[in-house]
């Protein structure tokens, strides 16, 4: 890591007419290096983890009757079915 020796900013390689510069964001200052071995990587902490959704079941309650299971079921293998068809349809046009 290096900083602008005008300004103090950060530099950030740049690839310049086939050729890897350090480049000031802020001042625009160049400076060209021989040795171009960077590598960027990035960290991502604990605390910075976002739980985007969560299913739990009501204490109590089953999760569905048996009526709800079979149904879904019959839509599931509908579903299934219908897809199918679908996949093998796009597979005779292509």
């Amino acid at each position: 890591m290096e900083f602008c020796p005008k300004c103090g900013n950060l530099m950030v390689p740049v690839r310049k007419h086939e050729k890897t510069v350090l480049k000031c964001r802020a001042c625009g200052y160049e400076l060209e290096k021989t040795q171009v071995d960077y590598k960027i990587s990035h960290h991502v902490g604990e605390s910075k983890h976002v739980i985007t959704s969560k299913v739990s079941e009501e204490a109590g309650k089953s999760l569905r009757r048996s009526e709800e299971r079979e149904m879904l079921q019959e839509y599931y293998e509908v579903f299934l079915e219908t897809f199918s068809e679908e996949e093998s349809g796009s597979e005779e046009s292509s």
